[in-house]
């Protein structure tokens, strides 16, 4: 009889328990990051080194939006060339657009390209002619939030 008392206990208590309602919110975050570029075009330096950071919003489905500010330093053949790029960035944490404006050793110049998790592809077109396309690879990796794992609590 103590037996079946208890497991009529148990029963009502698992009947009276719950799964509390589990939402995965976006997750923002801001990364700094390094990388190198190979470029090429009339004003290429030919090799860059790229630092920079990344402030951006991930949902859980994998949407990005945000915005990325890097400076680029070319060390191939003759003075050093330099630039600043700021661009906003939209799509998916495997492949996403970016577009912006910047500036370097010939002047002012939009950029846009193509960014994914640990390479980029793009070109940069200045305001008074001239073009420099580029490849590269870096450290930035884009992670989707998790949801957390169940909890299940007794009703109240």
């Amino acid at each position: 009889m103590r037996k079946l008392i208890l497991v009529a206990a148990i029963v009502c208590a698992a009947g009276a328990a719950t799964a509390q309602d589990v939402t995965v919110k976006s997750k923002t975050d801001t990364k700094g990051f390094v990388g190198l570029n190979w470029t090429f075009g009339p004003h290429a330096s030919g090799l860059e080194g790229v630092v920079g950071a990344m402030n951006y919003r991930i949902d859980p489905d994998g949407d990005v939006k945000g915005a990325k500010l890097s400076l680029h330093l070319g060390f191939g053949p003759g003075p050093v060339q330099g630039k600043i790029k700021l661009t906003g960035v939209a799509g998916q944490d495997d492949g996403m657009a970016e577009l912006g404006l910047g500036y370097g050793s010939h002047g002012f110049f939009g950029t846009g390209g193509l960014l994914g998790d640990h390479w980029n592809v793009g070109g940069d077109l200045y305001f008074q002619n001239g073009w420099e396309g580029y490849a590269g690879l870096h450290s930035l990796t884009f992670d989707k939030p998790k949801a957390p794992a169940m909890v299940i609590t007794p009703e109240q």
